[in-house]
């Protein structure tokens, strides 16, 4: 990766260390909530699809955990050693914590970039997650892809839900979603106003960058990987709070995504 890269996500992992007190202000109640037998922070789709596989004691990755409540949610699924890594160490901190809460104080969580992880977990795992909020921050989504399949066993796979890359071409404005932005750019964004996706206030904040990936980008850069794409559903309704009002319009975008992938050592078929 080039120096101009790292220095934009040095910048950015600054800025999610930022917004780590703010995202534990505003959500102050999962406190409470992580210690229900039942919680599930997981959308619809990923949990549907998550459902359909055999969870039970398997080894479960989170890439760009966050606070840790969907890996969290996974574990209270049924699944068993779960590890969760993140670039910015004050969301790595609540992460236990939530965990230590919620009677997991086995599930790991470790602050790493997700381009500089240790090989020692290499081809550890039988799932690996990526929820929303992810690709946009990769600069480099091809290296991203070979990080996942890095970590997976063989027969492992991959799930991905996210935003559709369609609602990159929308601004938030006060007057509702405005069409702006060109499909094809591949101009990193930057911006000063802070992370707070939940309330939307904005705050002084250390500059943090994303990008714009296609669908085909996104397709592409598994297949150079040889995963082999298993379960693909675009998404109608609001699953990452941005632009959410495009849900109730008529001529409705999709909104998100959700994804499977099998990694194979040899081209084979998909696990039904």
């Amino acid at each position: 990766m080039d120096t101009k890269h790292q220095d934009l996500i040095r910048s950015t992992l600054a800025s999610w260390n930022e917004a780590a007190p703010v995202h534990a202000r505003v959500n102050a109640e999962l406190r409470q909530q992580v210690q229900r037998p039942g919680f599930n922070n997981l959308n619809a789709g990923l949990h549907a699809l998550l459902q359909k596989e055999a969870l039970e004691g398997k080894s479960v990755l989170q890439l760009c955990c966050n606070n840790g409540i969907d890996l969290l949610s996974v574990k209270k699924m049924g699944a068993g050693q779960c590890t969760g890594i993140d670039g910015a160490a004050n969301f790595v901190e609540q992460a236990q914590e939530l965990a230590a809460l919620a009677g997991h104080p086995d599930m790991q969580f470790y602050c790493y970039n997700v381009y500089a992880i240790p090989e020692t977990l290499t081809q550890r795992f039988d799932f690996l997650i990526v929820t929303v909020g992810v690709l946009n921050w990769m600069p480099d989504l091809p290296g991203f892809m070979a990080v996942c399949h890095r970590f997976l066993k063989s027969g492992g796979k991959l799930f991905i839900e996210d935003i559709h890359p369609l609602l990159n071409m929308y601004d938030e404005t006060e007057a509702g979603p405005l069409l702006q932005y060109s499909y094809f750019n591949r101009a990193p964004f930057e911006d000063t106003s802070g992370l707070d996706y939940f309330t939307g206030e904005a705050y002084e904040a250390t500059p943090n960058y994303w990008f714009q990936h296609t669908l085909a980008d996104i397709l592409q850069a598994a297949l150079g990987q040889q995963l082999q794409l298993c379960w693909f559903e675009e998404v109608a309704e609001n699953i990452g709070n941005y632009c959410a009002e495009l849900q109730h319009v008529p001529a409705n975008p999709p909104l998100g995504f959700v994804a499977s992938w099998q990694k194979h050592e040899q081209t084979g078929e998909c696990d039904d």
